[in-house]
């Protein structure tokens, strides 16, 4: 074999070696690039994602359909404030609240697909909504935040150094002390934090504080 020959055919395959390397290390970044997408979209579904922007955050929050919480709920009027624990329990078509405070009757509101019941022991319904009915209210349900958000054009998310916020305004209110909602996100643990209401006047009329929350869906 002449000696052109000979190198003619060495680079021959060296190109072919070399070609398989790169094909190969494109196969293995593009299935990397699929997992770690794959990967960040689970993560995210399930609420156990670090909220990195805006988008991702309001992503976030309409993808909400079930949850468990804990709250403290601050609801101020002209004459005085009061404060309410309640747990809470939300999934499609189904929304329990129950009051968990030592010094006030136990409370338990259900919504079975629009069955709602009021139970308790030693109050009537009239003396529970005369004392107690803002707990009763459908408004204080998360799950109501994020309906209102995919139906009301008038609203925004902003952001500030601690928090992702998501504000908007219900039109068509029915209360004019609920009209303004604005909900926190914690851009350091990516956790709802609170969600403020306010009247027509943007004065707060009630502060809800997850003391803890776990997304369902």
């Amino acid at each position: 074999m002449k000696k052109s020959n000979v190198f003619t055919t060495i680079i021959f395959y060296i190109f072919i070696i070399v070609l398989i390397l790169i094909t190969s290390l494109i196969i293995l970044n593009s299935k990397k690039f699929k997992k770690f997408n794959l990967t960040n979209y689970k993560s995210e579904k399930n609420g156990n994602n670090i909220i990195s922007s805006k988008e991702i955050a309001m992503k976030y929050i309409l993808n909400i359909k079930e949850y468990e919480a804990d709250l403290e709920i601050t609801v101020k009027s002209n004459k005085n404030e009061n404060v309410y624990n309640i747990k809470q329990v939300s999934k499609e078509n189904y929304s329990y609240q129950e009051s968990k405070d030592e010094n006030m009757p136990k409370i338990i509101v259900e919504n079975d697909d629009g069955m709602i019941t009021v139970r308790n022991d030693s109050l009537n319904i009239k003396k529970i909504y005369e004392s107690y009915g803002v707990i009763l209210e459908n408004t204080l349900y998360l799950t109501s935040f994020v309906e209102e958000l995919k139906k009301e054009n008038d609203n925004e998310i902003i952001e500030d150094n601690n928090y992702y916020i998501i504000n908007l305004k219900i039109k068509n209110y029915k209360n004019k002390y609920i009209v303004y909602k604005s909900l926190y996100i914690n851009k350091n643990t990516s956790k709802i934090e609170k969600l403020e209401i306010q009247d027509i006047n943007k004065n707060r009329t009630i502060y809800i504080l997850y003391k803890s929350i776990e997304i369902k869906n």
